[in-house]
């Protein structure tokens, strides 16, 4: 296993609040995708993306080589699950995750992070996340036509705000098998559905990445040229790539990003 490159970049200045994580070791390599915080519910200080993050991490350097994806995912619930009181319900701690298991030779996808095998895109976007976005960004549109600048949308971003109640409800559908239901590892059981899987083998080119990409490419430099591109020319996102979120006073991006590129 080759690692051609391999980058990592949180949102905000002070990089100490990403939650993105990138875990190499000699078996597995491991993209995780913390969940954006929508309440002030903190775990030492940390918020809910970084918690769940971090506590995947340490769980995958405790695998064998030889883990099932089962296994895997039942593992990780159980990690994130000891973050909670007894009496707390799931969700306020809650991350995706794409695993790469070089003794299965197979990458194992729970949640919205995305990979490229043999230069084809595999994304795993949510039904909830594109239908929000698009009332977001109609909701802007329909903002910056009565008058709104985008310089004030950014300072106030108030398609943000309009879908702030739904997206802060958007738990109630987390491992939940319905048309809105998506996977993520949050401490409750992941539905068998919403685990995806790929076979990969000796001398594949595999990319992992989260989903701080709007438009993944076979270069972390083409991936990085087309985000300063989409930032620059529409950095609220709601034009050509549209999202729950845009680029917010402070930031460098909408989104923390990760990407590794490997031959296996």
């Amino acid at each position: 296993m080759r690692i051609i490159e391999k980058f990592i970049e949180g949102k905000k200045a002070d990089q100490a609040l990403c939650e993105d994580k990138l875990l190499i070791t000699e078996d597995f390599i491991a993209v995780v995708d913390g969940v954006t915080a929508k309440s002030s519910r903190t775990w030492d200080g940390k918020t809910g993306g970084i918690a769940a993050a971090e506590a995947i991490c340490k769980a995958i350097e405790l695998f064998p080589a030889d883990i099932s994806c089962e296994n895997a995912i039942t593992n990780l619930t159980k990690a994130v699950s000891f973050l909670y009181d007894e009496n707390e319900e799931p969700g306020s701690a809650a991350a995706g995750v794409i695993i790469l298991s070089r003794f299965r030779k197979e990458i194992w996808s729970v949640g919205d992070c995305c990979c490229i095998i043999n230069g084809t895109k595999h994304l795993h976007e949510k039904t909830l996340d594109l239908i929000l976005s698009a009332e977001r960004c109609a909701f802007l549109e329909n903002a910056v036509k009565n008058g709104a600048t985008e310089e004030e949308l950014l300072k106030n971003d108030i398609g943000r705000d309009h879908i702030m109640p739904k997206l802060k409800a958007q738990h109630k559908y987390a491992n939940t098998v319905c048309e809105l239901g998506f996977g993520v590892i949050n401490g409750s059981a992941v539905p068998e559905r919403f685990i995806v899987t790929y076979k990969v083998h000796e001398g594949d080119t595999i990319i992992l990445a989260s989903d701080g990409y709007p438009h993944l490419r076979d270069t972390l430099e083409e991936s990085e040229s087309l985000l300063k591109k989409e930032l620059t020319e529409n950095p609220l996102c709601y034009k050509t790539y549209k999202s729950t979120k845009g680029l917010r006073e402070g930031s460098t991006s909408f989104d923390d990003r990760t990407y590794i590129k490997l031959i296996l």
